[in-house]
């Protein structure tokens, strides 16, 4: 099954917060507790989106976290890349660094190709997800189970 792990969700539930209020600067605590999410888990996603370029942190007593740049600039596949892997539906979809294919079917398989066309598919719409999306919907945002303030997410 295709699922969204943990580590995205508070990703994508940290970002959506900072896109409302791109002036403002968000502590990890302050998001952990107005969620009710795991706050060592959301420090080091936030570490991890720092890494990759999505976030600016600022240190002191008056430090936290605010987003690099507009939240339209940021691509589902680039929170997903950044605190978990490349995403890919198959073990196929791309070649390993080595260039092996990684997977032992891949010369016969009967499905490979309509599941590469799946993967680019999917791959192409989580590309043009954007986090501006998300903060935008909140309908959306809540049918996808990624903001639920209400109530503890992996508690």
């Amino acid at each position: 099954m295709l699922t969204l792990t943990r580590r995205v969700e508070y990703a994508l539930i940290a970002l959506g917060q900072m896109a409302k209020d791109a002036a403002r600067v968000f502590s990890a605590r302050e998001l952990a507790e107005k969620y009710a999410i795991s706050a060592p888990l959301l420090m080091n996603v936030l570490k991890e989106l720092q890494r990759a370029g999505l976030v600016h942190s600022t240190r002191g007593s008056r430090g936290g976290y605010r987003l690099t740049r507009p939240a339209k600039a940021i691509s589902l596949t680039q929170v997903i890349e950044a605190v978990e892997a490349p995403v890919r539906v198959i073990r196929c979809a791309e070649p390993a660094a080595d260039g092996a294919v990684g997977c032992e079917l891949a010369g016969c398989c009967p499905v490979r190709a309509p599941l590469r066309r799946l993967h680019d598919r999917l791959s192409d719409f989580l590309k043009s997800v954007t986090v501006a999306d998300l903060a935008a919907d909140e309908q959306y945002v809540e049918l996808a189970g990624i903001h639920a303030p209400a109530r503890a997410i992996g508690k």
